[in-house]
């Protein structure tokens, strides 16, 4: 099993829901490339939160801008030869560097490379001004490259515009988030433990939950 967990914009959310999605799935995790906080990039982030086993980057970029805008100012050219997918016998969740048509190199977008693994792909929306318009545009560009979207993880939407997106979309919602205070392992545990009792109920996935272990609270 691979997810690529895809948002609609920068700061979103993927990189707490890959934490949730790798406790919830005893996955292992890839951020194919980290552009800014190299001192604290979204794979420790992931490991501090969920202990999942978090795979090398593929590229380290130091200013925190789009992956081709980083790698012209470190002067590191982009080899898309070395996005090999990790080899696994674990789930895997693979977390994109900003959206789905940033920039990943000079000729290619980061959608097109990652659209090569036939991987199943989760979209992450945050509740802003525009974000229903991001979220569309995000969608049909997935579809249009026959790209399969398992469902929607949508963060700090009322109930009544988590409704309307699942209307509008065709898509299933996998998971709410709330603005929380602070995010710890033991928030992150509780989110995994409610995503998954949804997913349970979802006839879809209910393969994918298969042969995964139950949580613990250890």
């Amino acid at each position: 099993m691979r997810i690529v967990v895809v948002g609609i914009h920068t700061e979103v959310g993927k990189t707490l829901v890959s934490a949730i999605l790798t406790k919830m799935l005893h996955a292992e995790y890839w951020k194919v490339l980290q552009a800014g906080s190299l001192d604290q990039t979204d794979s420790a982030t992931v490991s501090r939160l969920s202990g999942a086993y978090c795979h090398p980057e593929a590229y380290q970029f130091s200013s925190p801008l789009s992956p081709h805008q980083a790698a012209r100012i470190d002067q590191i050219p982009i080899d898309v030869e070395k996005f090999c997918l990790p080899e696994t016998s674990s789930p895997l969740i693979i977390e994109t560097a900003g959206g789905m048509l940033s920039p990943c190199g000079e000729t290619l977008l980061q959608g097109d490379v990652f659209a090569s693994w036939s991987c199943s792909w989760l979209l992450v929306s945050r509740a802003y001004l525009g974000s229903i318009n991001h979220t569309l545009l995000t969608l049909e560009a997935l579809r249009s490259r026959k790209i399969h979207v398992l469902g929607m993880i949508l963060n700090n939407y009322s109930e009544e515009e988590e409704l309307w997106l699942q209307k509008m979309t065709g898509l299933p919602l996998l998971g709410s988030l709330r603005q929380e205070q602070e995010v710890t392992p033991e928030l992150v545990l509780s989110y995994a433990n409610n995503w998954k009792e949804l997913w349970s109920r979802t006839s879809h996935l209910k393969q994918l939950l298969s042969g995964i272990p139950s949580l613990s609270q250890a």
